[in-house]
C-alpha cells in the first residue's frame, strides 16, 4: 500500500554536514514492545517493502537505528531517536508546504524548486535524489 502523504526513510545525524554511520556496536537496536509507539511508527515510518506489521517485524526502524541512530546516542537514546524522527515529520508536514508552493503530486518541477520550498520552512537544504 503507498502511502497518501510522505514517510520516515531515517534520521540521519551528521557532524558539520558529514553524514555519520555505524558510530557504536554497543548500542544495539531493541525490539520495541510498547503497542502504541509500533503502530506510530508503522504509520509515519513504514517498511515499504513488506505489508506485515508486528513485535517480530522490525527490521528497517533495526537498521536504520544501528546505522544511523547509534550516532545520536550521547544525546538521544533509541526511544528518543524514533520520537524526535516523528516530531520532525509532525513539525513540517512536506505535503502542505509543497502544495503551498504548487509543488504537487505529477506536478512537474525541479530538484531547486523543490529544495528551495522546504529551505523556505526548514532553514535547512534537504537531501534529495531523484530516482
Amino acid at each position: 500500500l503507498i502511502p497518501k502523504n510522505f514517510t520516515i526513510h531515517g534520521l540521519w545525524p551528521d557532524k558539520q554536514k558529514t553524514m555519520l554511520n555505524y558510530c557504536s556496536s554497543e548500542d544495539e537496536y531493541e525490539d520495541i514492545t510498547d503497542i502504541h509507539k509500533l503502530k506510530k511508527l508503522a504509520s509515519y515510518w513504514p517498511d515499504l517493502t513488506t505489508s506485515v506489521v508486528s513485535i517480530k517485524n522490525q527490521g528497517f526502524w533495526k537498521h536504520e537505528f544501528n546505522k544511523h541512530g547509534t550516532c545520536s546516542m550521547e544525546l538521544y537514546n533509541q526511544e528518543a531517536y524514533f520520537d524526535l524522527a516523528m516530531k520532525l515529520k509532525d513539525k513540517f508536514d512536506l505535503l502542505r508546504i509543497l502544495g503551498d508552493k504548487g509543488i504537487t503530486p505529477r506536478a512537474v518541477r525541479t530538484v531547486k524548486q523543490v529544495e528551495t520550498a522546504i529551505k523556505g520552512i526548514t532553514n535547512e537544504l534537504p537531501n534529495l535524489n531523484c530516482v
